[in-house]
């Protein structure tokens, strides 16, 4: 089963809402998929429509969502989607300044926060990093690919309505398009990396 983490050092840069809508872009494109919230406050739960309740739990589009509110539990939600047989975890991770070992670290990050970036380490095999909330387009050193997210109202209404960005939809908002394209981009580099993995 292939881990797939989103963290930073940081709190609110986006995480919660890009780890809830690739957990929902990969169940129905890629791969069978489940996700962890082991944020102490399961904020990608809610996004799933799952109550705060440690323990798993059938989420949007049922795909199996673990709440573990702690790093502490996270061994135990893998064993949990392992069993069921699942391809992949998407997990949610608290602010931390290094990540537990996993197959592909998506660093979030917000242009506020980059100032921390040399105080981060990511324990993976493969690592992304996305910048949301920006105009500006930088590289991170140790990324495969530097994905950068535009703001977009319709992203913030979305969270503030408990809805992954991914389902909403506005053609009018030409800024929630460019997300949704620059979100598709970020997809497409999991997806290479999930199906490079799968071949092993």
């Amino acid at each position: 089963m292939i881990k797939i983490g989103f963290s930073y050092i940081k709190s609110s840069t986006g995480k919660t809402v890009l780890a809830s809508s690739t957990a929902l872009y990969m169940a129905a494109a890629v791969a069978s998929v489940g996700l962890i919230d082991a944020s102490p406050v399961p904020m990608a739960a809610r996004l799933m429509a799952v109550d705060a309740v440690e323990g798993i739990h059938a989420g949007r589009e049922e795909v199996p969502v673990g709440v573990t509110r702690s790093l502490d539990r996270l061994d135990s939600a893998l064993r949990a989607f392992e069993e069921m047989r699942l391809d992949a975890a998407v997990i949610d991770l608290p602010p931390m300044a290094k990540t537990p070992r996993l197959d592909i670290a998506i660093i979030v990050a917000d242009p506020p926060g980059l100032e921390f970036i040399n105080e981060f380490k990511a324990d993976a095999k493969y690592t992304l990093f996305v910048l949301n909330m920006a105009e500006e387009k930088i590289n991170y050193k140790d990324a495969a690919a530097t994905i950068t997210l535009p703001y977009s109202p319709v992203v913030a209404r979305a969270y503030a309505k408990k809805i992954p960005p991914v389902l909403a939809h506005s053609p009018k908002a030409s800024y929630h398009a460019q997300w949704r394209k620059q979100f598709f981009r970020l997809m497409g580099e999991v997806e290479k990396i999930v199906k490079k993995e799968a071949k092993r």
